[in-house]
C-alpha cells in the first residue's frame, strides 16, 4: 500500500509541474474549451468542414484540402480527385438515408464521405445506408470514420461496407499541424488551427508534454506492480458501476 501511494503522489507532482508549465505559458486558454466544443459532433464537423472547404474564410483555398489528402496518403482510394472544384457541405440530407456529417464533392461526380463520431453511438444501419446512397449517387467515393481515438464502426451500421476509420488523436491533428505552417503569414488562422489542435490534444489526453510523459512512464515501468495494483482495482470498480 505504501509504493502505491508513493507511486500516485509522484504522478501527481509531475501532472502539477505540468499544469504550471501550461499556465505560464497561457496553454490552457482555449477559446473552443471555453464555448463548450467538445461532445457536440455538430459543432466540430462545421469547424473540419470551414477547414476543408476552398472556399473557407481561411484564405487558403484549395490548399488545406490537398494537405488532408496528402495526410490520408495510401489509404486515400478516390483517382484524380479534383480539389480545386470541390464543394464540402456538413448535415448533406442524402434523400431518405439520413443526413452525412461531411462531404467533399468534386466537379467529377467523386465524394469523400466523413462521419463524425465524438461521443454517439451508431444508429441502425448507418454506413450502410449512407454507402447505398453513395453507390446511386457518385462515380467514385469513400467513406471516413472519424472518431477521438480511431474506433471501428459497429457491425449493425456498417456489415460489408468498406471503409476507412480515422482518429482526432492521430490523422486530425497531424493534418491540422501541418495545416498550421501552411498558415503561417496567416497569423488569425494560424492561431485559430494552433488552438483547435490543443483542444483536441485536451479530449484526447495529449496535454502532457514529452518530458513529464516520459516521467510517468519511467515511474510506472519501475514500479510495475504498484502500477498494475492501481490500474486493476480502478477497473473493478469502473465495471462495479
Amino acid at each position: 500500500m505504501d509504493k502505491i501511494k508513493s507511486l500516485l503522489e509522484q504522478v501527481n507532482t509531475i501532472k502539477k509541474k505540468n499544469d504550471e508549465i501550461l499556465d505560464a505559458t497561457g496553454s490552457r486558454f482555449n477559446m473552443f474549451r471555453i464555448c463548450g466544443v467538445n461532445h457536440y459532433e455538430n459543432t466540430h464537423s462545421a469547424i473540419i468542414a470551414e477547414f476543408l472547404s476552398p472556399k473557407g474564410t481561411h484564405g487558403l483555398k484549395h490548399k488545406l484540402l490537398d494537405s488532408f489528402i496528402e495526410t490520408l496518403g495510401d489509404d486515400f482510394t478516390i483517382e484524380g480527385f479534383d480539389t480545386m472544384s470541390a464543394k464540402v457541405k456538413t448535415e448533406h440530407h442524402a434523400e431518405d438515408d439520413g443526413r452525412i456529417d461531411i462531404t467533399i464533392e468534386d466537379k467529377n461526380g467523386n465524394c469523400l464521405i466523413i462521419e463524425n463520431k465524438i461521443y454517439a453511438g451508431d444508429q441502425d444501419q448507418q454506413l450502410i445506408r449512407y454507402n447505398n446512397y453513395a453507390k446511386k449517387k457518385y462515380r467514385h467515393y469513400q467513406i471516413l470514420y472519424l472518431t477521438l481515438w480511431g474506433e471501428v464502426a459497429s457491425t449493425q451500421s456498417s456489415k460489408e461496407v468498406k471503409y476507412l476509420p480515422i482518429s482526432f488523436k492521430d490523422t486530425i491533428i497531424d493534418w491540422l499541424e501541418k495545416s498550421a505552417s501552411l498558415a503561417v503569414r496567416l497569423p488569425m488562422v494560424r492561431e485559430t488551427i494552433l488552438q483547435y489542435i490543443n483542444h483536441l490534444k485536451t479530449l484526447t489526453n495529449q496535454d502532457m508534454d514529452t518530458k513529464n510523459k516520459e516521467e510517468i512512464l519511467d515511474l510506472l515501468v519501475d514500479n510495475y506492480e504498484a502500477a498494475s495494483t492501481i490500474f486493476k482495482t480502478s477497473y473493478d470498480e469502473f465495471l462495479d458501476r
